[in-house]
C-alpha cells in the first residue's frame, strides 16, 4: 500500500481520506485540534438541534454515494422548505416590483441573445458589476446580492463574478462531473451524524487519525495533502514552501456567527426555508433559517438560525450574548413582525471561517494554477473549488482520482 498523509481533519480532509483509503492508500490524518469535523458540529439540547455551521449539503450523486459508503440514511428536506423569502419591507417570495421584473427579464434575455462571451464574467469583474451589466440594478440589489451573501457571507461589490459564476456559466451542458441540484440532505440527528460516520468508516479502513498534532510537511515522507483553510495552509507551508505560503497568506478570510434561537410559538406568517436580508436596509443579519420548516423531527419547539458576519463586519462577533440577542429581537420584529419571548439560544462564533471570494482570491488562484506544485504536494480546501460541502466533496473526489493515477 502507498502511504499518504492528509493534514486537516475537517470535512475536506475526512472525505478525501475516505476516497484515498478506498483506492488502496495507507492514510494518516494529522489534525491540530482536539476533534475532527472542523466547523461542522451539532449541539443537541432540550429544545432540539443547533448546527454549529452548515445545516445540510446539496444532494448530488457524489453526496449520495458518500452517505451510502458511511452507512448513513439521509434525511431529506420538507416540502415547506421549497418556499424562500427575500426581505423588501417584508419577506417576499419575489422581491421585485412589476416594472423591475419587466426590466430584469428584458435585460437578461437581451444579454443571453448577445451570446456566451458577453454573458460570461470578465476578468477581475465584481459580482455587482456583472449583475448591473446583465440583469440590472434592482435584480442585483434584491435577488443576486442577498442570494450570494447568504452563501459567501459578503456583499457583491467585492465578490468575484468569475470565481462564483464562471464555472456555472462556462461548463459544458453534458458535464456530469458538475453537481446537479436535487435538494438538500443531512443526517437524521444533524450534520454531526455525517462526521461521526465518516470517522468510524475511516477507522474501519485502517486510517490513523492523529489529533492535537503540529506536524510539519518536512517531517512527512511520501505524498502530502494539505486539506485546511488557506490561512492554516499558509502557516503549515511557511517553513518548507515559502513561496506557496506567501501566496496563500494573501487570501482574506470571512468571519461568521451562527445563532440558533428557540421559541414556544411558531412563526407561521412566513413558513419556508428562510429569508435573505439585502445589505440595503442596514441590518446586521445576512439571513434567517427557519429550521422547523426545513427538516422534520429535529426540534421539540420552533427554532430559527440567524447568520451574521462578513469580511468587513466582525463587530457583532465581539458583542456579548445579551447584545446579540437584543439585536436579533430588534431585527426580528422589523423583518418578521414577531415579538415572541425567547426560550433558549446557542451562539457559535467563527473567526476566519471561510475564504473571501473576492478579486484578490481570483488573482491568487491564477498565480497558484500557473505555479506547478512540488511533486508529492497537493492542496485541497474551500478556497479552491467553491464554498459548500457538496462542492468540496466533488473537488475532493477528483483530487483522489488524480493522486491515484500518479501513485497506484
Amino acid at each position: 500500500m502507498k502511504k499518504i498523509s492528509v493534514i486537516g481533519a475537517g470535512f475536506a480532509g475526512l472525505s478525501l481520506s475516505l476516497r484515498l483509503a478506498q483506492k488502496g492508500f495507507e492514510v494518516d490524518i494529522y489534525e491540530q485540534g482536539a476533534r475532527v469535523g472542523g466547523l461542522i458540529g451539532t449541539d443537541k439540547n432540550q429544545y432540539g438541534l443547533a448546527e454549529q455551521a452548515a445545516n445540510s449539503m446539496i444532494r448530488t450523486a457524489n453526496a449520495e454515494a458518500l452517505f451510502k459508503d458511511i452507512g448513513l440514511t439521509p434525511l431529506s428536506a420538507l416540502e415547506s422548505s421549497k418556499k424562500r423569502f427575500i426581505f423588501r419591507e417584508k419577506p417576499r417570495p419575489w422581491p421585485l416590483y412589476f416594472s423591475e421584473t419587466v426590466q430584469f427579464i428584458g435585460k437578461l434575455v437581451f444579454n443571453l441573445l448577445r451570446g456566451k462571451k458577453n454573458f460570461s464574467p470578465r476578468e477581475n469583474e465584481t459580482l455587482q458589476s456583472w449583475g448591473y451589466r446583465i440583469i440590472g440594478a434592482p435584480a442585483t440589489q434584491f435577488i443576486l446580492s442577498p442570494g450570494m451573501q447568504g452563501i459567501y457571507g459578503n456583499a457583491t461589490d467585492e465578490l468575484s463574478a468569475s470565481l462564483i459564476l464562471g464555472p456555472l456559466i462556462n461548463r459544458k451542458k453534458k458535464d456530469k462531473s458538475q453537481p446537479q441540484y436535487k435538494g438538500i440532505m443531512t443526517g437524521p440527528e444533524g450534520m454531526q451524524d455525517v462526521i461521526d460516520r465518516l470517522e468510524a468508516k475511516l477507522k474501519d479502513l485502517g486510517v490513523r487519525i492523529h489529533l492535537n498534532s503540529n506536524i510539519k510537511v518536512s517531517d512527512l515522507n511520501g505524498p502530502v495533502v494539505v486539506a485546511t483553510s488557506a490561512q492554516s495552509a499558509s502557516e503549515i507551508l511557511k517553513s518548507s514552501h515559502a513561496d506557496i505560503a506567501a501566496r496563500l497568506s494573501r487570501i482574506q478570510m470571512t468571519s461568521l456567527m451562527s445563532v440558533t434561537v428557540y421559541f414556544s410559538k411558531s412563526q407561521n406568517t412566513y413558513p419556508g426555508f428562510g429569508c435573505l436580508i439585502p445589505r440595503y436596509y442596514g441590518l446586521k443579519a445576512l439571513g434567517i433559517l427557519m429550521n422547523s420548516y426545513i427538516f422534520a423531527g429535529r426540534d421539540k419547539t420552533y427554532s430559527e438560525t440567524w447568520i451574521f458576519g462578513g469580511a468587513h463586519d466582525t463587530s457583532i462577533l465581539d458583542m456579548s450574548d445579551a447584545e446579540v440577542l437584543k439585536t436579533i429581537a430588534t431585527e426580528r420584529f422589523r423583518i418578521l413582525g414577531n415579538k415572541e419571548a425567547l426560550l433558549d439560544y446557542r451562539i457559535f462564533r467563527w473567526r476566519n471561517a471561510l475564504p473571501f471570494y473576492n478579486i484578490e482570491l481570483e488573482k491568487t488562484l491564477k498565480e497558484l494554477s500557473a505555479q506547478k506544485l512540488p511533486d508529492g504536494l497537493f492542496l485541497h480546501g474551500n478556497y479552491l473549488g467553491g464554498i459548500g460541502l457538496s462542492k468540496i466533496l466533488e473537488s475532493g473526489d477528483k483530487l483522489a482520482e488524480e493522486i491515484a493515477s500518479r501513485y497506484v
